[in-house]
């Protein structure tokens, strides 16, 4: 876990640990399969917290972390695996479920799921976009029409963009005058889903200049704190049955869950609900960490593990301390869970075993959240150097792992790893000046000319931890 940035400093890059690696080996196997193949996903059902929705956010969520704070200038693989998990969230098995619940719960024969209410699909959907377009802002193809073409049939298609989900969003956020939040399952409110849903309006307004949040923020704002949506002591009623039947107490792991998404554009509500958590519900001697409460009481909301379901909430407490800046607090619970959970590994890739694949994702995000982080991805805390300087655009997935990425402006600084032994392998550079000689210290020859596209291709013999290093000759 590391610092925020300081005001005029740019943002800290740190080099992933072979731990760090093996957690995102797992979300990449899951993304970069094919589109249509969904192994290793938790099949349930498509309507609650198991649903492959969930896993595909969170799997989008910790790569794009991954990419701002420890790989800011690879695209590669890593952004490859984004956009496969956008891409996914397309596929009818993800979003077919909407025309059943739509009927049963609203009486309507509605195949499109972003259309009415459903902010579990949209919200969430939207943010993945956001944070993918913020990282890798030269690729615009979500924005052209039809880029997220949902195919119900043969003859039925909804196709939408960023920019009309967006729409969609804010006309259901409108549609109430009593309340700006709008439903996940059929009438059921939840002020989570609609962090993600204002968040994503946020990201698309600063990324193309459109005026789609307007003032919702802040009548969410007002509803949170008359509304009773918050309670005096920081805490949020998990949902409701339309704005005013509540139903279910506040819980620790989805308070967590807010303090993490709602930094952004509430930072203040979001830092008194986390000094609640913090002081009511965690003991922590600068070690050993323990959550009050039964752990028996927590159930794994994406396998409905109610035995052993204590991991969730850990993780989302942890993601929650790490962007606090609380960061000795999140690294021991991410800790805690290698003394409650058997690790398995395949190829290289970790998970815990028994806990869900939303968790274990999740768990990918904790990992690489820092101080501030999602509030500053939200935000576009990216500076220019990142955006104009070189960077590492193609490498072998996964023959070799990037643990470090990042740029100046000017140079490029890579630490690799070999992902499945030693061997040499190729790697393609990007944002080169177009002709200019650039020297290469760790690769076999020792400078690169760049092309008439700013690209050029260096060799590179991995036997363990590698650094290269790129600079204008």
């Amino acid at each position: 876990m590391t610092s925020a940035p300081a005001a005029g400093t740019l943002p800290p890059v740190v080099e992933s640990d072979q731990d760090d690696l093996a957690a995102q080996r797992f979300v990449l196997d899951l993304a970069l399969q094919p589109l249509d193949r969904f192994d290793g996903f938790d099949r349930i059902e498509q309507i609650g917290g198991s649903a492959l929705r969930y896993q595909l956010n969170f799997i989008a969520y910790a790569l794009a972390m991954a990419q701002y704070t420890r790989t800011p200038a690879f695209t590669g693989y890593l952004a490859e695996a984004q956009r496969n998990a956008i891409l996914k969230m397309c596929d009818k098995g993800v979003w077919g479920y909407w025309a059943t619940e739509s009927l049963i719960g609203y009486g309507r024969r509605e195949t499109d799921p972003i259309r009415h209410a459903n902010v579990m699909y949209s919200g969430y959907f939207g943010v993945m976009i956001g944070l993918y377009e913020t990282l890798n802002d030269a690729d615009s193809r979500f924005d052209r029409p039809g880029g997220l073409t949902l195919r119900w049939s043969p003859n039925l298609v909804h196709e939408y963009d960023f920019a009309r989900l967006c729409a969609a969003i804010r006309r259901n956020m409108l549609a109430r005058k009593n309340c700006p939040q709008y439903a996940c399952e059929p009438h059921l409110i939840y002020p989570i889903c609609n962090v993600f849903a204002f968040n994503t309006l946020v990201m698309h307004d600063r990324l193309h200049g459109t005026a789609f949040t307007g003032d919702l923020v802040d009548r969410i704002r007002h509803s949170y704190l008359h509304d009773g949506w918050r309670l005096r002591n920081g805490r949020f009623i998990p949902g409701r049955l339309g704005p005013s039947i509540t139903i279910s107490r506040p819980v620790l792991g989805y308070d967590a869950g807010m303090v993490a998404w709602l930094n952004a554009m509430m930072p203040d509500l979001a830092r008194d609900t986390w000094t609640t958590l913090r002081d009511r519900f965690v003991d922590f001697d600068g070690q050993q960490v323990r959550l009050r409460g039964s752990s028996r009481a927590r159930v794994d909301l994406g396998n409905y593990n109610v035995i052993n379901g204590d991991g969730m909430t850990r993780i989302f407490v942890a993601t929650a301390a790490a962007e606090m800046g609380d960061s000795d607090l999140a690294a021991a619970l991410v800790r805690s869970m290698h003394d409650r959970y058997r690790v398995e590994e395949r190829n290289g890739a970790r998970r815990f075993a028994g806990v869900s694949t939303v968790t274990n994702a999740h768990h990918a995000l904790a990992r690489f959240n820092r101080p501030d982080g999602l509030r500053d991805l939200v935000l576009g805390a990216v500076p220019p150097e990142w955006r104009t300087g070189p960077i590492l655009g193609i490498a072998p997935y996964p023959d070799v792992l990037v643990a470090k990425a990042v740029t100046d402006g000017s140079a490029l600084e890579l630490v690799l790893r070999p992902g499945r032994g030693a061997g040499r392998v190729r790697l393609g550079l990007r944002r080169l000046i177009p002709h200019r000689t650039y020297r290469v210290t760790g690769a076999i020859e020792p400078s690169v000319v760049a092309d008439d596209s700013g690209e050029g291709v260096i060799e590179v013999d991995l036997g363990g931890r590698h650094d290269v290093r790129v600079t204008p000759a």
